[in-house]
């Protein structure tokens, strides 16, 4: 598992620095990017379970917060929670399958962006709670790229994938 935890930091990092760099906005399509740092949470909790997407949720929930212009734990709450749902999900539901990917991804991300859309307006985030129109754009972009990425990542966590039996 130690490999897993090393590459499950340079996932992390490298969709930190995809996210919130300027040159990576490239990858806007209408206005939206794909939230890759969400997907990689996801991808996690759905192949090792909920504490591990809990913990990683957090971490890298905080570690976005940290970077971006947002108060501490918009970001992180909504990573948190559904990595751990989708933790649990992981466990019961057919896992190679495409269709399932892309509506674990979407119906997620929607969840998420009501999470965010909420806690901005408790913390009296007028910028980012008038961004209503972002969420359904941002789920089907994430729900776009979620089949590639899930099949890079199975390339990536192949040997632990195999020693778990997900495979």
């Amino acid at each position: 598992m130690t490999f897993a935890h090393i590459y499950t930091g340079i996932l992390i990092i490298i969709s930190i620095v995809i996210q919130g760099h300027s040159s990576f906005d490239v990858l806007r399509i209408a206005g939206v990017k794909p939230d890759i740092l969400f997907i990689v949470v996801i991808y996690l909790a759905y192949n090792f379970g909920s504490f591990y997407g809990e913990v990683t949720g957090f971490i890298s929930g905080i570690i976005h917060d940290s970077v971006s212009n947002s108060p501490l734990g918009l970001l992180t709450f909504p990573k948190m929670a559904l990595g751990f749902i989708a933790g649990m999900f992981g466990r019961s539901v057919l896992k190679s399958n495409i269709i399932t990917i892309i509506l674990l991804i979407f119906s997620a991300s929607i969840i998420k962006g009501v999470f965010v859309l909420l806690l901005s307006y408790i913390f009296h985030q007028p910028a980012i709670s008038s961004s209503l129109n972002v969420i359904l754009p941002e789920a089907f972009y994430n729900a776009f790229l979620a089949p590639s990425l899930f099949f890079i990542f199975d390339k990536i966590y192949h040997d632990e994938l195999m020693r778990e039996g997900s495979m």
